[in-house]
């Protein structure tokens, strides 16, 4: 069967667990394109030994989330592929997840048209049969993980800014579909995809509640901070201001996010 998506990986230091989703998207014969940030661990370049479906890239060092994003779309689309769902390389997903991904995008090509890409994840999954539950909406922002890319829409955009380094690259893409007049959806009743479950974080209680949070190095805060004044006063400049007051507000939860748990954890 001929697939009508490819996937994509910005990979960095990536475990055993990639090599696992990658078998599994392979047996499922989707083509596989991944871009690799730290060819010097051999785990994925071992892998994709004498695999036709993989297109591997890399530059030797570590370029970013921008630049691989980038790569792979452009790649994927002069490959001829209309769409790339992508994943970060600690998202678990299954052959559920990739068929039901893919027979969407089959079953809705009036998309195509007005959005940039729609994400996918399982934050309604629980309750799909329920009626009043849509599992699609228009959405303001979205991350990376589980999108899929509507090349020859985020081509017209010019791919992802480079200039981004891993923090703000999924919310600046946000920003300049807005620009660009286009959409971005979100389909939140997606079979077997977690974003959580690989990334390391712990659970804190603050005013009785449970919250799951990581700390972040300084290094990490601080470049963080900064793509996101860039996007405020990008988006102030261009009359976005809804986009300026929601990236403040997520900025201002991350702080005080990284400032508890460092009290919490007593590194404060």
């Amino acid at each position: 069967m001929e697939r009508k998506i490819a996937i994509g990986f910005v990979v960095y230091n990536s475990s055993s667990n990639l090599i696992h989703r990658l078998q599994e998207a392979l047996s499922l014969g989707f083509a596989v394109y991944i871009f690799d940030n730290s060819p010097e661990k051999s785990i994925t370049r071992d892998f994709i030994k004498n695999k036709r479906e993989i297109n591997y890239t890399t530059s030797g060092k570590n370029l970013g989330l921008g630049v691989g994003l980038s790569m792979l779309c452009a790649q994927a689309y002069y490959d001829d592929y209309p769409a790339l769902v992508f994943f970060d390389q600690d998202t678990y997903f299954n052959t559920e997840t990739l068929i039901t991904i893919e027979e969407y995008y089959i079953n809705n090509q009036h998309l195509v048209s007005n959005y940039s890409s729609v994400v996918f994840n399982s934050r309604n999954i629980g309750q799909k049969n329920n009626k009043l539950i849509n599992c699609f909406e228009n959405v303001l922002l979205s991350r990376n993980s589980g999108s899929l890319f509507f090349l020859e829409n985020v081509k017209r955009m010019n791919w992802h800014n480079e200039k981004y380094f891993v923090d703000g690259v999924d919310y600046e893409f946000c920003l300049n579909s807005k620009l660009n007049n286009y959409r971005i959806g979100e389909y939140s009743c997606t079979p077997g995809f977690d974003h959580t479950v690989e990334q390391g974080d712990k659970k804190y209680n603050f005013f009785g509640k449970a919250y799951s949070m990581r700390m972040y190095s300084l290094n990490r805060i601080v470049d963080t901070a900064k793509s996101s004044v860039k996007l405020i006063f990008r988006s102030v400049l261009h009359g976005k201001i809804q986009f300026a007051v929601r990236i403040t507000r997520l900025l201002l939860i991350y702080i005080v996010a990284q400032l508890l748990v460092r009290v919490y954890s007593g590194q404060v």
